[in-house]
């Protein structure tokens, strides 16, 4: 039994590093997007707002989700580390809140999960 949780846990560690490394890829592009720093943008990314194709209203939409998205990606990144030194330090997999074991199919779905579902819905509902 210990050694098929072990080769799940490197399972869960290659998952959880490639789904790193893709948080991390993103985040850049995003942060390269908003500084102007986009290749694929530069085109616009130095025009003036008074130039025909510079609006203003627009770009500062964009930037706007651009800036929420990589929030959310910052996030989400967070969470994956941390499930990452979970493994390390042997906790992984246990609900936060109850200390149960939180369920092999949630962690298949969502492999930084820290909650049960029976406490993450409670949590939710505060």
């Amino acid at each position: 039994m210990a050694r098929k949780r072990k080769l799940d846990l490197e399972k869960f560690r290659q998952r959880l590093e490639e789904t790193r490394q893709d948080l991390q890829l993103g985040l850049q592009r995003i942060e390269d997007r908003t500084s102007g720093r986009d290749p694929l943008n530069s085109d616009t990314a130095g025009e003036d707002f008074d130039e025909p194709g510079g609006d203003a209203a627009q770009e500062t939409l964009e930037r706007t989700q651009a800036m929420a998205i990589g929030q959310n990606l910052k996030e989400m990144l967070e969470n994956v580390s941390s499930a990452l030194r979970k493994i390390d330090d042997g906790t992984y997999g246990i609900c936060d809140i109850c200390q149960k074991d939180i369920p092999k199919a949630r962690l298949e779905i969502m492999p930084f999960a820290t909650m049960c579902t029976a406490c993450r819905e409670r949590h939710s509902t505060r």
